[in-house]
């Protein structure tokens, strides 16, 4: 017989915890008990030794029965169920988790790798060893007799003072843990990412579940954002903005080549389609840039002759201007 009939005597799926088997063998041994259905104890009898034998074979507390045509094996079965040798139980996968991951505009354009520091809860590592269970009645809260076990008072699990500091006797504690995640140049709010073996651990030396990432992207101070439209400011020296021409903006650390009309102003607004960020359908916002006005670098190394020269070109230009109007 496969572990997976005994986790049906359970109702329970195959990928079930050790902590979901003692739960839903406790609610089922109180339903089929003998002692709570007086005068139909001959019905739920067997059923309830289906029950036990299933929580025994799945806790590590009995050995999986081997068939064999010969009448004696039922005996020899039997005879073994008694047993009380310690085990851990089946291993089994670990739980799945999901995790926000907050992604910086850079890596959710062009893509990169963020790291991502998050908990999982897993088997206790300081009571494995020792166990989280009733030592006398391994957790089941009965005596081999089927009396109410002394030593845990029905409970399964050590008494306060016997329990582990680090997880109170619970059997699970958690962690911290970091990964590496490769973000996908085009991420978009809500993009679920994938990091497998990135999740709880698993009982008994089972592999863990996987890490379920979901993309929260981060605007930098300087960029405004507006669903999937991005704005900021940009710096241009006069000069160019005068004269008009290639200016290379520094934006998200790359060099972005900007065209400048001649004669912008501050304020004016560059507007670059598809620039800004991605949704699930593959639609592309757009990159506003505002302009903002500085004084170029080689202002300071201008000689006195030559900034004569420029204002008077700027006053020749103004009363032209005003002829004009």
């Amino acid at each position: 017989m496969s572990l997976e009939e005994y986790y049906r005597r359970l109702d329970l799926p195959g990928t079930a915890s050790p902590a979901d088997v003692k739960r839903a063998y406790r609610r089922l041994r109180a339903k089929y008990h003998p002692d709570r259905n007086k005068g139909r104890e001959s019905n739920v009898e067997p059923a309830f030794k289906r029950i036990q034998e299933a929580f025994e074979i799945l806790t590590g507390k009995r050995k999986p029965p081997v068939f064999s045509p010969a009448p004696e094996a039922a005996e020899d079965r039997d005879k073994e169920a008694p047993s009380r040798e310690r085990r851990g139980g089946p291993p089994m996968r670990g739980a799945n988790c999901l995790v926000e991951l907050f992604v910086p505009l850079e890596s959710a354009i062009y893509g990169g790798e963020v790291e991502a520091c998050y908990a999982v809860s897993g088997p206790c590592r300081q009571c494995q060893d020792r166990g989280s269970e009733c030592a006398r009645c391994y957790g089941s809260g009965q005596s081999v007799s089927g009396t109410r076990c002394s030593a845990c008072a029905g409970t399964g699990r050590p008494l306060a003072g016997d329990r582990c500091p680090t997880c109170l006797g619970a059997g699970i504690a958690t962690y911290r843990k970091s990964e590496s995640v490769k973000v996908p140049a085009g991420a978009w709010d809500g993009q679920r990412l994938v990091v497998e073996s990135g999740g709880h651990p698993g009982p008994n030396g089972g592999p863990p579940g996987d890490a379920i990432f979901s993309v929260v992207i981060v605007c930098d101070s300087a960029f405004r954002r507006n669903g999937l439209n991005l704005a900021c400011e940009i710096q241009v020296d006069f000069v160019t903005a005068t004269l008009g021409g290639i200016f290379e903006a520094q934006i998200l650390g790359r060099t972005l080549p900007i065209t400048i009309a001649p004669n912008a102003h501050a304020g004016s607004t560059i507007r670059l389609p598809r620039h800004g960020l991605t949704d699930r359908n593959g639609l592309r916002g757009e990159l506003s840039l505002q302009l903002v006005l500085a004084m170029p670098a080689a202002a300071s190394h201008l000689t006195g002759d030559e900034r004569e020269r420029l204002r008077e070109m700027f006053a020749d230009a103004e009363r032209r201007a005003r002829r004009v109007l």
